[in-house]
């Protein structure tokens, strides 16, 4: 008997294609499992349950006449409140779209998962716009981590990642702008992977992305997983003039079939800029050891960033040049109703509406010292190795960013980077720390090769073993104490 809860996607495909589990069968589990499950933690903000057995039923009768209705056959998927989903409302995560009519159409990357047969099912909470590293508003509440009910899943993708972890879905879907898919799965025990600027469409969106800093991202609970709903979401479209063709080598998936060859990796510590609590120093210590024994040439590196001596300044430069570009996307929508947003929300667009000429062009050349650095550090290496987030997971309410500054945990320390050049990244589980919560570590590798980052996360997957939260779960937070789900 599979575990439904906790099976893998590709586990849960595999049954459906082969009869031994029907769509609707998977969608009443998952029903269920949400409805018992998520009051506690506040991760769904959007759910239809009609719609979903009526989609399930639709697809049971399309495979009982010897139809392949795709990859993902059958399974129920979770939309970030980020993206459109036809059907249901996109409230980005602000009480200020608490009440948006549901979407006529999907995105681009929601539209691909359909069409390999996923069934979307509903949304998962975000902060407003994206823009924290925890995971809440005034639309729907706190999300809270299935590890500790204390403690923030992160952010933005942290109801993505709490109900992956959580067991309510085996995929969903994210983003990451600054960390915001793996830095989630680090706190919730599951691989995150940021792919290479481009891998993944967006769109179709009013104005483009003009600091290039964003990737659209899946949520899954393995790296093979990982690598199968990037065999459906990869490839170009013509709504996102910037993204990517296809990959010349084909399926990531059949990809990591294949032995990796010796790499040559690069193990960062601190950047000069973070100091990583001892539990993450041990699991990067023990994930050096298994690459290692595996063959690899490893070699501490101690390059720092660029701008390391005037920490944390580049950092909030780079927060002010993205919240400038969130106020232009809503400058029509201030001006009809700024007291429905958030405050904080509010005061961080403000802020960033202050943007000056000579702030623009700092971050752009510390952009370009950005990526020299890092084209310096692949000439010598195949892989990096370095933490994903200097802590375990911080309160609920969200981190201390003054006391993070002056202690070297600023939670984006290890990610940013590497949003701002490009490189594909990806944080793996790597046991827990004492507190019991999840630990990780973060692979980066030159620009397009998800293949090799994918190869080396599974080498470590297998060695560290997957996580999964514990059935007593430590906390006295409740998801359902500020939550009001839109249902249909």
């Amino acid at each position: 008997m599979t575990d439904l809860t906790y099976a893998t996607a590709t586990e849960l495909v595999g049954l459906v294609k082969g009869g031994a589990l029907s769509p609707c069968e998977l969608t009443d589990h998952t029903l269920e499992r949400i409805a018992a499950v998520d009051p506690a933690l506040g991760s769904v903000v959007a759910l239809d349950p009609e719609r979903a057995r009526a989609e399930a039923d639709a697809l049971t009768e399309r495979l009982a006449r010897g139809e392949d209705p795709g990859p993902l056959a059958g399974l129920p998927v979770l939309v970030k409140d980020l993206e459109d989903a036809a059907g249901f409302p996109t409230t980005r995560g602000t009480r200020a779209f608490r009440e948006a009519p549901p979407a006529a159409h999907d995105g681009t990357h929601v539209a691909r998962l359909r069409a390999a047969g996923a069934l979307i099912i509903g949304k998962t909470n975000t902060p407003p716009v994206g823009a924290a590293v925890h995971t809440a508003n005034d639309a729907f509440g706190i999300t809270r981590n299935p590890w500790n009910r204390d403690r923030s899943p992160g952010g933005s993708s942290g109801g993505a990642a709490a109900a992956v972890a959580a067991g309510l879905v085996a995929l969903g879907t994210a983003g990451d702008g600054g960390g915001s898919t793996r830095i989630p799965a680090a706190l919730c025990g599951l691989p995150g992977l940021k792919p290479s600027r481009g891998r993944i469409p967006q769109g179709p969106a009013r104005m483009p992305n003009w600091p290039q800093n964003t990737c659209l991202t899946g949520m899954a609970r393995t790296v093979r997983d990982t690598a199968l709903h990037l065999d459906v979401a990869a490839g170009y479209h013509p709504s996102d003039p910037y993204s990517l063709p296809a990959p010349p080598s084909g399926s990531y998936l059949a990809a990591l079939e294949r032995p990796l060859r010796v790499q040559r990796v690069g193990v960062l510590t601190t950047l000069g800029v973070a100091t990583p609590r001892p539990e993450m120093l041990g699991a990067l210590r023990r994930v050096a050891e298994v690459l290692r024994g595996a063959g690899h040439e490893l070699r501490e590196e101690e390059a720092v960033l660029p701008g390391a001596d005037a920490y944390p300044h580049p950092f909030r430069l780079r927060q002010k040049v993205l919240a400038y570009n969130r106020w232009l996307g809503l400058i029509d929508e201030l001006a009809a109703c700024r007291q429905d947003f958030e405050p904080w929300f509010v005061r961080l667009l403000e802020d960033g509406s202050g943007l000056t000429p000579e702030e623009a062009a700092a971050h752009w050349a510390h952009r370009a010292r950005l990526d020299q650095w890092t084209a310096e550090l692949f000439e010598r290496y195949d892989l990096l190795l370095l933490p994903t987030v200097p802590t375990t997971a911080w309160p609920a309410e969200g981190p201390d960013t003054l006391t993070a500054i002056r202690e070297g945990t600023l939670p984006i320390a290890f990610t940013s980077v590497f949003n701002d050049t490009g490189h594909p990244a990806i944080s793996v589980p790597a046991g827990l720390a004492p507190d019991g919560l999840p630990c990780s570590v973060q692979l980066v590798a030159p620009h397009h090769r998800e293949d090799r980052l994918l190869a080396a996360a599974l080498l470590v997957e297998e060695a560290e073993g997957s996580l999964r939260p514990p059935a007593s779960v430590p906390g006295t937070g409740a998801g359902s104490e500020a939550r009001a789900v839109n249902r249909r």
